[in-house]
């Protein structure tokens, strides 16, 4: 239990301004590097997109409402991108598909990139 009494289930979020700035600067030192790719897998009841159900040591369920102001939250957004909804464990299979997909998709990039550069596709000039 939390809050001032200890009687409450979630304590009001307060920092969340300041989590989406640690979030944001880290996205944007990814965008900056075009080598090498960064896949965020998030988790917990930050990155909710469904209400769920947890039940807690004493055995009480608290109900944790996807779209509380309680919640320390990011945006609808981000959540449904980069999270499975539930708040629950990434599956190791699941993220290893999606890196691989992510990967594969980029070399096919790169590929046809370094193709055009070699036949010199966007170099080639129009006749008249």
């Amino acid at each position: 239990m939390v809050g001032k009494d200890s009687n409450q289930d979630l304590m009001q979020a307060r920092n969340a301004k300041e989590r989406i700035k640690i979030l944001l600067k880290w996205l944007i030192l990814c965008s900056k590097n075009c080598i090498f790719l960064n896949i965020l897998f998030l988790e917990g009841s930050n990155f909710l997109t469904q209400t769920i159900s947890v039940k807690r040591p004493d055995g009480r369920v608290v109900i944790l409402e996807y779209n509380s102001g309680v919640l320390n939250r990011l945006d609808k957004l981000t959540a449904a991108n980069y999270t499975q909804g539930d708040g629950q464990r990434w599956n190791l299979n699941k993220m290893f598909e999606i890196m691989l997909e992510v990967a594969r998709t980029s070399l096919k990039v790169l590929g046809s990139s370094l193709f055009n550069q070699i036949v010199g596709k966007n170099n080639v000039k129009k006749s008249d």
